[in-house]
Order: C-alpha cells, then structure tokens, then sequence
C-alpha cells in the first residue's frame, strides 16, 4: 500500500480544515451554534401593519356617511347591527378593503352590483368606524382601492 496515492493527501486537508485545525486565532469569537442566534423577526401580520386604530377617516367623511346611512341604508339596517358582537367579531382583522367591497358589491340590497359610488361607500365605511369608537384622523380614507388596500380593520377595544 503506497502512501503517496493521490487524494490522501487532499482528504488530509479538509479533514483538517472541517476541525478548525491548528489554533484559533484568541481575536475572533467562535462561531455561535443555532440556539444562540436569535430567531428572524417574524413576518409581518395584519396586527403590524397599519389599522383603523391609526385614525384613518375625518368626522366630516363620517358625518356624510350618517347622511348616507339615513337615506339609503336605513332602508334594511339599523345602525346597531353594525355594532354587535358578532358583526365586530366577523370583520375584525380583515383588511379595510375587503369590508368596502363587500358593501361596494353588494348594497343596498336588490340594487344591481356596483351601484353606489365609491366615495358615498367610503363615507358608510368611516361611519361604521365612528360607530365603533374609532378614532378620526386627519386625512379622508381614499376612495381607490390602493389607498383603501393599505389598511387592517382593528375595533379595539370595542371588541369584548
């Protein structure tokens, strides 16, 4: 058996080079084993991201809501259903703009699709929002779905 077979001597180094052969340099900390690194920040959650919480309507968007509420919505609602346990809890952590659609596409009921514009759904919104004893803001909620998509629907502590 020869021991100037070639590959021997390569083995030789990376096994070395896998233990950390030789001695370690006293400048440089070892190297910190999987337990000690800390774990990546966790993604991003609808509680991270910006909520009706931040106040995202004014009192006049939602006072022309109230108008809108009283000559189109009290037709078939009352403005408790909007601020029942179980309507609070359907909608709670939903973003902001699948609640507009939903409203958008659907009322008032027996009206095809569609059939309110977007600010006169946007200002219903604000005021089931001031319903609910979320704070105003400073800036109207846009009526285009982007501006409407930046937001998570959070009652607070309207919730029980």
């Amino acid at each position: 058996m020869s021991r100037n077979r070639p590959g021997y001597g390569l083995l030789f180094c990376f096994a070395l080079a896998a233990c950390g052969g030789g001695t370690p340099d006293p400048g440089t900390a070892p190297a910190p084993s999987p337990s000690d690194t800390p774990a990546a920040p966790p993604a991003a959650t609808p509680s991270d991201e910006p909520s009706t919480l931040d106040g995202v309507y004014t009192v006049a968007q939602a006072e022309r809501g109230l108008e809108v509420f009283q000559n189109i919505c009290s037709e078939c609602h009352q403005t408790e259903e909007w601020t029942e346990d179980r309507f609070l809890a359907r909608w709670d952590g939903e973003s902001v703009f699948r609640f507009w659609y939903f409203i958008y596409e659907r009322m008032p009921h027996g009206s095809p699709p569609y059939s309110l514009p977007r600010q006169t759904v946007t200002d219903v919104v604000t005021y089931i929002f001031q319903l609910n004893g979320l704070p105003p803001g400073s800036e109207e909620l846009g009526t285009d779905d982007e501006s409407i998509d930046d937001y998570w629907l959070r009652w607070g502590t309207a919730l029980p």
